[in-house]
């Protein structure tokens, strides 16, 4: 769940990498079996530790018993995003700490696949039955070159969440399915008007959450529109305008300049981007542009927080692009992956226990304890998943088909900074035009990756 701060992502809705190399083993008791290191987040990416904890074990248990000439040492990662990444970077630089079993963020995956850590799997893709199941924009997200060097383990993606029974006091109506951005900030501004109590709508702004902002808030908007891009098709240079990058500040704009937003003041307490769990379940909200995992997170079996009521009172949407042109929903995706290593001294193992986390039981055990969206669509479909978390589950698997990946790129994080801080200063400065916002954004871009890194679209 990126939310826990970015799980996603982001989710929260993140995306990582699961990476194999296999040792021999060091001790006496099992100098026979070849050890396989897994190294993993041990309390950020799960919901909670103890699941985390529970579901690692597992895959360990079923790894052994399922091949008793190996066995899985669990190496866990403690801290935040950007610990598991720096920590990863550390074990990498020889071969003798590089982990046969890594996690780290999607975005990272071009990283460390152009430094050499990690192992191409076309010649064992081939042979899986999950691998055709999933989307192609799935496929594609650990892809460089030709050569798949990830495959996701479980993503995040957005929609909107609204409340039943705000909408009924708005005279808004109970089915809701906006067919553009125009409908969205009608509704907001009706809210407004009629229920004083709430506020209407949440659009992350802020840079205090750095990618995951972009990954829960600004990105989808983006995705949504014209031109929907953060890089340039051809020259991968960073867009600092374009059709798509000025709709989205017209949009910020209209929201933060109206009072529609909630206050920058909230925006970043306890998490930031969770925060319309809780902002939901005390009555105070109306509509938020929200991560999957925000459905998860009201189960008894997560309690972030507990709402046992929850799907009587809150109503699940896809996100619609701009003006409802095809193809009619938008949405980020990024979640986590698993990848073999480089240096993995029995490829073959490594890609057993890569296969083992991938299948049926795992692939839905680790969605629900992460609030994730399975990467298979046939899994996503699956009652284990779908009823764990109705009826936000069944949307986050109707939008994944439709969602468009973040930059996987060390260089993201410059410009998810420097939007951020625009739309921040739109929320703090409700008078901020959008020309000053615009400004502010690409002065940033500009200074710190240079002009030549830069472009501007029309």
């Amino acid at each position: 769940m990126l939310a826990k701060a970015v799980r996603c992502l982001f989710a929260g809705a993140s995306a990582s990498v699961l990476m194999v190399v296999a040792t021999p083993a060091a001790s006496s008791a099992s100098s026979s079996k070849v050890v396989v290191t897994l190294a993993y987040s041990s309390n950020y990416v799960l919901d909670t530790t103890p699941l985390t904890t529970k579901y690692y074990n597992s895959i360990a248990k079923q790894f052994d018993a399922k091949y008793p000439s190996a066995t899985v040492k669990l190496l866990p990662i403690p801290g935040s995003y950007n610990d598991i990444v720096t920590k990863l970077s550390l074990l990498y630089r020889s071969r003798s700490t590089a982990p046969d079993v890594a996690e780290m963020p999607t975005e990272q995956i071009g990283q460390f696949a152009s430094s050499g850590d990690l192992l191409a799997l076309n010649k064992f893709l081939p042979k899986s039955s999950w691998w055709p199941t999933f989307p192609k924009v799935v496929q594609e997200e650990g892809t460089f070159g030709g050569k798949v060097y990830a495959v996701n383990q479980g993503e995040n993606d957005e929609f909107v969440y609204y409340d039943k029974s705000v909408f009924k006091q708005a005279g808004l109506p109970p089915a809701w399915r906006p067919k553009n951005w125009a409908e969205i900030l009608k509704a907001a501004e009706q809210i407004k008007a009629k229920v004083s109590s709430v506020y209407p709508l949440w659009l992350y702004a802020s840079n205090l959450s750095g990618a995951s902002g972009v990954l829960q808030g600004a990105g989808n908007l983006l995705y949504g529109t014209q031109t929907p891009y953060i890089q340039a098709p051809k020259t991968n240079k960073w867009v600092i305008q374009s059709p798509g990058i000025d709709a989205v500040m017209k949009f910020y704009h209209e929201v933060y300049s109206k009072g529609l937003g909630v206050p920058l003041s909230v925006l970043p307490a306890n998490g930031g981007i969770g925060d319309p769990t809780t902002l939901f379940k005390d009555g105070k909200l109306g509509i938020a542009i929200g991560s999957n995992y925000y459905g998860g997170g009201w189960t008894k079996l997560v309690s972030s927080p507990y709402w046992p009521e929850a799907s009587k009172v809150i109503g699940a949407t896809p996100l619609p692009t701009e003006f409802g042109q095809a193809p009619g929903i938008a949405t980020t995706i990024g979640g986590w992956d698993l990848a073999l290593g480089a240096a993995t001294r029995n490829a073959q193992y490594a890609w057993d226990l890569l296969n083992l986390m991938e299948d049926a039981q795992n692939s839905l055990t680790v969605a629900n304890y992460a609030g994730f969206v399975p990467p298979s669509t046939k899994f996503g479909k699956d009652p284990a998943f779908v009823d764990f978390a109705a009826p936000y589950n069944a949307v986050s698997v109707e939008v994944l088909p439709y969602g468009r990946l973040i930059p996987s790129s060390s260089n993201f994080a410059v410009w998810a900074y420097g939007f951020g801080e625009a739309t921040g200063n739109m929320a703090l400065h409700p008078s901020t035009t959008v020309s000053q916002a615009l400004s502010t954004f690409q002065g940033y871009v500009k200074n710190q990756l240079g002009s030549s890194a830069v472009v501007a679209m029309k």
